[in-house]
């Protein structure tokens, strides 16, 4: 396993690579000195503590791993560079801590050869463009739902015909309606969830499906199969 110095240094050629935007913010009218002085200085404190922590992540990711399973060959590959860069690009972007170990976990599947049948780049992408709160949505609409397949719910309780930005507030309270009347869609356009579609007695709309991309992503996620 690489130590942290090596991992250091590869952040250090990531910054490097950040020239040409500091460059262009400099040339910005009136502001622009002062925007890349802020950058530089705060800004890649910031961006220094988020990759830390995501590397701090891919650590306890790996410590669980045997050495037997690990694919060392993988960063040597230009598959493996480019996912290792957009990791840290995303990583670099966010304060949100769920999305750094997301992040963690993604390279770990990458790291142990279990990219066969996945593609972490787009797990990258999604997570990127996703919120924090998005994702938990996510991950439980798939939980839900699949259970729903073994044993569906009934009575008043029963949420297969219902709406799901209803049923999901009144049995989930930690999401508004409004809330979830925003993040389905959005959970739709990045095609984790598919909305139900044709005639059924008592079907109101706005009730989703997982795609087998959300079934993909999860188990990554979760299991690294």
């Amino acid at each position: 396993m690489e130590d942290r110095e090596t991992k250091r240094k590869l952040l250090s050629t990531f910054y490097g690579e950040l020239s040409s935007l500091r460059a262009a913010v400099s040339a910005i009218p009136l502001v622009g000195t002062y925007l890349d002085l802020t950058l530089s200085m705060s800004g890649q404190k910031f961006v220094e503590e988020r990759l830390d922590y995501l590397i701090l992540q891919l650590h306890k990711e790996l410590d669980e791993v045997k050495e037997a399973v690990m694919d060392n060959t993988f960063l040597q590959t230009e598959e493996g560079y480019d996912l290792v860069i957009k990791t840290l690009a995303s990583g670099a972007k966010t304060r949100q801590r769920q999305k750094l170990e997301l992040l963690a976990k993604v390279l770990r599947g990458a790291y142990t050869g279990k990219a066969t049948i996945h593609d972490p780049e787009l797990y990258i992408k999604i997570i990127d463009e996703l919120s924090e709160r998005e994702l938990e949505v996510a991950f439980l609409l798939y939980s839900v739902k699949t259970e729903w397949k073994t044993n569906p719910p009934k009575g008043d309780n029963s949420g297969v015909m219902s709406r799901d930005p209803v049923w999901f507030s009144a049995n989930y309270p930690m999401y508004t309606q409004d809330e979830l009347e925003f993040i389905l869609p959005r959970l739709e356009k990045t095609g984790l969830i598919k909305e139900r579609t044709g005639s059924y007695m008592g079907y109101l709309g706005s009730s989703y499906e997982p795609t087998p991309l959300l079934g993909y992503f999860v188990n990554y996620i979760l299991k690294n199969l």
